[in-house]
């Protein structure tokens, strides 16, 4: 079952299968020349972004060298990300007018052309991919070779825990202290839960497809605020990519609108996500 743990008398080899089998996805669908190339980094990236959790999963197992290796995956995850804010740049301001007067329409749909214009350019310029496969099935030999450990079971259940208590911290901060940067941590934090859930999702766990939907949702929401702001923050930069300064001030009055609702979302779902103490959500993940 792909990104998933199944159920099994030896947990520490199915994580070992599943960090392995997403590296392995990871290079093999950038290697993959039929498909555009943004959609082959954005999968890669998906792949990616659970790998990275996995490892982390394995930290206490591989001691001082989780950190070369943890390291490495993001390194790599960087030079996949570069075009990423350009792509996703462009896609919010087009979405953005669905929720704009008609008299700034025009304006944002500049700002969206012009943006997917540098978009285009940066993936013609590109990314190294070649490099980055090679780094991939590098790490993936590498895991191959790493023996399965013993204590998998405990391994899972420790970290699921550290990420519901993370999250749930990130969440209140965000609350108290409504800054981008607090939410794209809360973001980061609920992503990383969302990974681990959806991996004990059919393995005998309590963790259910409602709970595993519910975090995929608040994480979208999340992304969406941070794509928001990611845009307000080049048109601050550049306020010309909407003509002209009234009409830039305009647009980011109706991000900062959006950013609000988006929050508000976000915080309403958390609560609900989040209402049980670490312990008691703890307590609720058996693997065994």
């Amino acid at each position: 079952m792909p990104g998933r743990l199944v159920k099994a008398d030896d947990v520490g080899r199915e994580l070992k299968r599943l960090l392995a089998a997403d590296l392995a996805d990871a290079g093999a669908g950038l290697a993959d020349v039929g498909r555009p190339r943004e959609a082959r980094i954005h999968t890669a990236r998906r792949r990616l972004k659970r790998a990275r959790s996995l490892l982390r999963v394995f930290g206490p197992y591989l001691g001082a060298d989780h950190a070369r290796r943890r390291a490495a995956l993001r390194e790599t995850a960087a030079e996949l990300s570069r075009t990423r804010d350009l792509d996703v740049m462009a896609a919010t301001a087009a979405a953005l007018a669905d929720h704009a007067p008609a008299k700034l329409r025009p304006a944002i749909a500049e700002i969206a052309t012009r943006l997917a214009g540098e978009a285009a350019a940066a993936h013609e310029t590109g990314t190294p991919v070649a490099a980055v496969i090679e780094r991939l099935r590098a790490a993936e030999r590498e895991t191959e070779a790493l023996a399965a450990p013993d204590d998998g079971i405990a391994l899972f259940e420790t970290e699921f825990g550290r990420a519901y208590k993370a999250a749930r911290k990130a969440m209140a901060a965000a609350r108290t202290d409504r800054t981008e940067q607090c939410f794209h941590a809360w973001r980061k934090r609920v992503k990383h839960h969302f990974h681990l859930a959806r991996m004990a999702r059919g393995a005998g766990t309590s963790v259910t497809g409602r709970v595993v939907g519910e975090l995929d949702e608040l994480g979208d929401l999340l992304g969406a605020e941070h794509d928001h702001a990611v845009l307000a923050a080049r048109l601050l930069d550049n306020p010309m990519l909407a003509g002209d300064g009234r009409a830039a001030d305009r647009i980011l009055g109706l991000i900062d609108t959006r950013r609000d609702k988006l929050q508000a979302k976000a915080l309403k779902r958390g609560r609900r996500l989040y209402a049980d103490r670490p312990k008691t959500a703890r307590a609720g993940l058996s693997l065994g």
